[in-house]
């Protein structure tokens, strides 16, 4: 297993030439209590010969399927850290409900946006390390059900014995259309990019968007941490104007020993005997879809948006005028494909950056936003004060971001409340995946 995430690596890692002989290397120095963690520990060296790279990894072929179709195992729901006082310091910290799936367990059970765990099998949670440490262990660890007590914004509580099922997920979250002055916005919430299922979801969707004759357009993606590159083509094609079509979207570079056709190992592997992996034929061009023509879009994004969320709003960029509110994104404009190794494991080492139409391509800084937001945790989905989505309206009502004094306050206390509270929400996001793939063959 560890020569084995070694010598595919050395072969199709993006920067491969850093990676040394095998005997320099030695992945057998690697070994682990486990075969995955001795592969993760092979990895995680290869990694750290690449400052840029933080993002290779290895998983079970079960979880690497997932990530692909949006068949999940777990509650179905995630929270953030999040303080809404109006004044500081900040000694009301709450864990909020980020969003549901639909078909989940928390989303049977009603669970919503907004809501915040109070409880987990009766122990109060706070902002500290042990109430941390109690979520990594609920969400992420070997438990399968727990307790829940949630406080929803009416003050009420509820609580629910939740199971980790499986279930397949939902890449829309919430659409709807938000009627602003003379406009009719479409407002979707887009949370990953899965497979067949998501393309799906977001052709109906658009047709939804274009049956009520919207004229602008509003894409969540707060918490979207990529996936799926051809379904990242397929929301690009809805989403860009008829004059991007035949146009090119974006170039798919590998490395040069891919280039010229130079893989043994992955050539034995299924699906990519004949592949090609020159320039001239991974580029990808428009192919319009739907009959929505906008010349502007307005993404709300936060430091958890990446990977093929950010190759969206890259790809975007030369053909309409983007708008993008919130936060910083993630800064990941490279990506893999799954090599699956004894049918039991599969790999993910950084085999490719992506190139937009006018060359842009190293953003591993994220994209800054035109206007700084806090996320509004404590607002369900759709909520016209919600402060990013607020901004926006505000926006398309009078062409410009700026808000009354007091309400920026607020929400430099909200904002600054959230970066206070960052090292605890990249310690729980730190074990979700953040990727842009190629699917399969």
């Amino acid at each position: 297993m560890m020569d084995s995430v070694y010598l595919f690596s050395k072969e199709v890692y993006f920067w491969n030439d850093l990676i040394p002989t095998y005997a320099q290397f030695n992945p057998r120095q690697y070994k682990g209590s486990t075969e995955l963690q001795s592969a993760t520990n092979v990895m995680n060296a290869i990694k750290k010969l690449q400052p840029l790279d933080r993002f290779s990894f290895v998983t079970t072929i079960e979880e690497s399927n997932g990530l692909q179709t949006g068949e999940d195992k777990d509650y179905g729901f995630f929270l953030k850290a999040g303080s809404i006082d109006q004044t500081l310091p900040y000694d009301s910290v709450y864990w909020f409900i980020t969003y549901v799936y639909d078909q989940s367990s928390a989303g049977a059970a009603g669970v919503k946006r907004g809501w915040i765990i109070n409880k987990i099998n009766g122990t109060q949670l706070g902002y500290d390390q042990s109430s941390v440490n109690l979520l990594n262990n609920t969400f992420f660890g070997t438990t399968t059900s727990a307790n829940f007590e949630f406080r929803k914004p009416d003050g009420s509580t509820s609580t629910a014995s939740l199971s980790k099922t499986s279930f397949q997920a939902n890449s829309v979250l919430y659409k709807n259309v938000i009627p602003t002055g003379n406009n009719k916005v479409g407002y979707l919430v887009f949370n990953q990019f899965f497979g067949e299922t998501s393309r799906t979801e977001l052709t109906d969707a658009f047709n939804y968007f274009q049956s009520q004759g919207i004229t602008d357009l509003i894409v969540d993606l707060r918490y979207n941490p990529g996936g799926s590159t051809e379904t990242q083509d397929a929301l690009a094609d809805l989403i860009a104007p008829t004059a991007a079509n035949s146009q090119k979207m974006y170039t798919y570079q590998f490395n040069s020993q891919l280039q010229q056709g130079n893989f043994p190992l992955l050539k034995k592997k299924p699906g990519f005997d004949n592949v090609s992996f020159s320039e001239s034929v991974n580029t990808v061009n428009y192919e319009k879809a739907g009959n929505l023509n906008l010349n502007r879009v307005f993404f709300i994004v936060t430091g958890s948006t990446a990977s093929a969320s950010e190759l969206l709003i890259n790809n975007l960029k030369p053909y309409m005028s983007v708008k993008i509110v919130g936060d910083t994104t993630y800064g990941k404009p490279v990506g893999f494909f799954p090599i699956d190794i004894a049918s039991k494991y599969a790999i993910y080492p950084i085999s490719f950056r992506t190139i937009n139409s006018v060359g842009n391509a190293d953003y591993y800084n994220g994209f800054a936003p035109d206007q700084l937001t806090a996320d509004g945790v404590n607002k369900d989905w759709g909520d016209v004060t919600e402060p990013s989505l607020a901004a926006v309206l505000k926006y398309l009502n009078t062409g410009s971001f700026r808000i009354a004094a007091a309400d920026n306050k607020l929400m430099e206390l909200q904002r600054g409340a959230q970066q206070l509270l960052k090292p605890a929400q990249e310690e729980l996001e730190k074990n979700k995946f953040t990727g842009m793939f190629k699917e399969s063959r």
